[in-house]
């Protein structure tokens, strides 16, 4: 006679032990996906400078790497773009988002191509204050996700080298009148100090931006002037024999650079009497001037014809070269009178 025994026990532990091999092949599988989704592409993050100043542009390039066999395709879904970034400071908080949202237009990367975007940081970040942070580019897109190693930058208020508020000119038929603060500051650099222009509006708490003008030297200090519509003309030393100069507008924009020599004289800025700012002095090196030629210039005259030159005079310093003279007849003839002996006078008398 067969028996049969009770089996539920041993038919659960075997459907939880099939189970558990489910869920680890699962994972394994999402685990190998994702792997294989991040191994087709790569985002390396780059920065120009990594010491910046205080509300100054912090611009970075992100590089995204197609190593997949096929054309891949990043685009913004929804309300998430495509590329974003994780920014810490110091004691690793998080820096949160303000202002406009990132957005980028869809991006066709062929395989084994580059793409590069350039972003801001500044506008999109609250990045508003002093100290060390760390960023990190994240793309997620088309099913793909890689993030970036992370990147150093260190952003310093600097040392404020002039300062001076004004009020801009009123526009016709406007009565509110808007204020500008321009100031100069000066941060450290590798090789000597760089020379900085910010333009705020202390009234509404704006700041329009801080531009860097160049390397300068500490050989004085730099020559700022505001003109009558309300631009910055700072003129200042970049070099032992050159100067560089900047006009800014009350946009923060720079309108005009140039550079000028101090070997024959000083350049200096002069405010003319009608409001306006001139550079006076100096040798403009940068850039140069370029005059049309006239036509006369293009077209010159013919040259005049030869003008005959007077015949060469014959030597007159009696030491010069002799020159023999022909005898002429009455030298012939008085040369015989008197060599005649003086018997024959006296004997014909």
């Amino acid at each position: 006679m067969t028996r049969h025994f009770p089996c539920s026990g041993f038919a659960q532990r075997v459907n939880v032990s099939i189970m558990r091999r489910s869920f680890v092949f699962a994972f394994l599988a999402a685990l190998v996906v994702a792997v294989h989704a991040d191994a087709q592409i790569s985002v390396q993050l780059t920065m120009e400078r990594n010491a910046l100043m205080l509300f100054e542009a912090i611009p970075v390039v992100a590089n995204v790497h197609n190593f997949s066999g096929r054309t891949i395709e990043l685009a913004d879904t929804d309300q998430t773009p495509w590329l974003s970034f994780l920014i810490n400071d110091e004691s690793s908080a998080t820096i949160s988002p303000v202002g406009k949202r990132l957005v980028f237009d869809p991006v066709k990367i062929e395989p084994g191509r580059t793409a590069s975007i350039t972003v801001n940081l500044l506008p999109h970040y609250d990045l508003r204050q002093r100290g060390t942070f760390i960023v990190r580019a994240v793309v997620d897109g088309g099913g793909l996700h890689a993030l970036s190693a992370p990147i150093k930058f260190n952003i310093a208020k600097g040392r404020e080298l002039w300062k001076q508020t004004i009020g801009l000119p009123v526009a016709a038929g406007t009565t509110n009148e808007d204020y500008r603060t321009y100031a100069l500051f000066s941060r450290r650099a590798d090789r000597g100090e760089v020379l900085y222009a910010s333009v705020q509006d202390d009234p509404h708490e704006l700041v329009y931006g801080m531009i860097p003008l160049g390397e300068s030297l500490s050989m004085g200090e730099p020559a700022a002037i505001i003109d009558n519509t309300g631009h910055l003309h700072v003129l200042f030393r970049s070099g032992p024999r050159s100067h560089s100069y900047a006009e800014v507008d009350p946009e923060a924009k720079v309108l005009k650079r140039a550079m000028y020599s101090d070997i024959l004289s000083a350049p200096q800025l002069v405010a003319e009497t009608n409001g306006t700012v001139v550079v006076q002095g100096g040798e403009q090196t940068y850039p140069r001037y370029e005059r049309v030629m006239t036509d006369q210039e293009l077209n010159p005259p013919p040259p005049p014809p030869p003008v005959e030159k007077p015949p060469k005079k014959k030597w007159w310093w009696p030491f010069g070269p002799s020159r023999t003279q022909p005898a002429t007849n009455s030298s012939a003839s008085s040369a015989t009178t008197t060599n005649q002996s003086p018997d024959n006078s006296s004997t014909g008398s």
